[in-house]
């Protein structure tokens, strides 16, 4: 597949001159990866008001559960400066059904002013802080604030996961009804009839599996490379010989991948496990046992 490479200046164009189009955010849209679309509730230090901001977010570690928020300084003034660290915020997933309301949210309204009574939301009570979460979003996180930086036009604040509400009816759904409802994601961006950016929502769409056993460890893609060849031998997949062969020369192999990366032994090694997984994921077993047989 052919590649056309554009400049960081050239990824800003819009319209592009790189690589005109009728559309002016044709290009643009592809160097903008679509983002999970959230809400945050804060609360005013001061005025001890509510504010409501749609932005973005992203899974930081799963132990303990923390996310990481991106807040347009400029753009969120209010929740920039409400998201202090020690402090608590509400970050709510959005649905589908709600649209035009988590946009409301992102209007610039005066500080003070409840973006969720703008946009016609409702709060529902937290369980363990003094804000309140959205009874219209079907998962409510409830988090303290750890981490908090400038960089650039916007802050980076990274936020530890308390605990968290869902929709019972959510509980019942299936997959595939979950992922076509929330969480929504901020996708592309289009031109309306004034010449503004107008922001596009979409939701996931279909579910597309990643490789399962033989193919991968039993536990899927996150599976140890010798715990995988064990897993093969143990389903006959391919012989204890085979697996004792393959998981037997592991050791001497990051050993000279420490030591001697440039020598011939490692790059032997390293082109026979390389040619051993490809012959694993095509499921060609002839192949992985002549392969792993040269190496007795």
């Amino acid at each position: 597949m052919k590649h056309v490479f554009f400049t960081h200046d050239q990824i800003q164009e819009r319209p592009n001159k790189r690589y005109a189009a009728p559309d002016p955010f044709q290009i643009h849209y592809h160097f903008r990866p679509a983002r999970p679309a959230n809400l945050v509730v804060t609360r005013d230090p001061v005025t001890r008001e509510l504010n409501v901001s749609a932005g973005t977010l992203g899974p930081l570690t799963w132990h303990p559960y923390t996310m990481c928020l991106h807040i347009n300084r400029s753009g969120s003034p209010h929740t920039y400066a409400n998201l202090t660290i020690g402090g608590h915020c509400v970050i709510a997933l959005p649905g589908r059904d709600i649209v035009k309301e988590t946009w409301y949210t992102a209007l610039q309204l005066p500080r003070g002013v409840n973006e969720l009574e703008v946009a016609g939301l409702t709060e529902c009570p937290s369980n363990l802080i003094d804000i309140p979460g959205i009874s219209e979003c079907p998962v409510n996180f409830e988090c303290i604030v750890e981490f908090k930086q400038d960089y650039y036009s916007h802050a980076i604040v990274f936020c530890r996961v308390l605990g968290a509400s869902i929709h019972e009816k959510v509980l019942s759904m299936s997959r595939e009804e979950v992922v076509n409802w929330y969480p929504t994601y901020e996708v592309d961006d289009v031109c309306n009839e004034f010449g503004g950016s107008v922001e596009r929502l979409g939701v996931m769409g279909d579910l597309l599996e990643c490789p399962r056993f033989p193919q991968a460890t039993k536990s899927c893609w996150s599976g140890k490379f010798d715990k995988w060849m064990e897993q093969l031998a143990d389903e006959k997949y391919i012989t204890v010989e085979t697996k004792n062969i393959i998981n037997g020369l592991l050791p001497k192999y990051y050993d000279l991948l420490e030591k001697a990366p440039e020598s011939n032994e490692y790059q032997a090694l390293k082109a026979f496990y390389t040619q051993l997984s490809k012959s694993i994921i095509a499921l060609d077993w002839p192949t992985v046992e002549e392969l792993s047989a040269r190496w007795k």
